[in-house]
């Protein structure tokens, strides 16, 4: 049986993903992510999304996470929501330019919250309070 490990990640073990979450992670389509880090804001896409973190694709892999907070905002619908996040994990692939990160969040919004709460339901967002 072959194990790997990503660096600070989940074990692999024969392709089966073993993790250790506390809340369901849900498939998003359209949710993007802006990271600052030191004086530079990096884009990235939103994978997956969890009431304790998410999982975000498409950064450069020149970006060096360490393991501190970073200011996140991720946007989609219409709605943004600013979150306090640490990575939990990165996943650099051999053959791409680009990395993964696994973020936990830190602090978040009460529209977060509802943001996961509706999507784990299946159903819309609620009318933003800010209209």
């Amino acid at each position: 049986m072959e194990t790997a490990k990503r660096k600070n990640g989940p074990r692999i073990s024969n392709g089966q993903l073993y993790q250790k979450r506390k809340h369901p992670r849900f498939k998003v389509d359209g949710l993007s992510c802006h990271i600052a880090a030191g004086n530079m804001i990096f884009d990235g896409v939103v994978e997956d999304i969890s009431a304790g973190g998410f999982k975000m694709a498409n950064l450069p892999k020149v970006l060096t996470v360490k393991r501190h907070t970073y200011q996140a905002v991720l946007s989609g619908n219409g709605r943004h929501h600013r979150l306090i996040v640490i990575p939990c994990w990165t996943e650099k692939p051999a053959n791409s330019r680009l990395t993964r990160v696994g973020f936990r969040i830190i602090q978040a919004s009460w529209e977060w919250t509802e943001h996961i709460l509706h999507t784990a339901d299946g159903l819309e967002d609620p009318p933003s309070h800010h209209a």
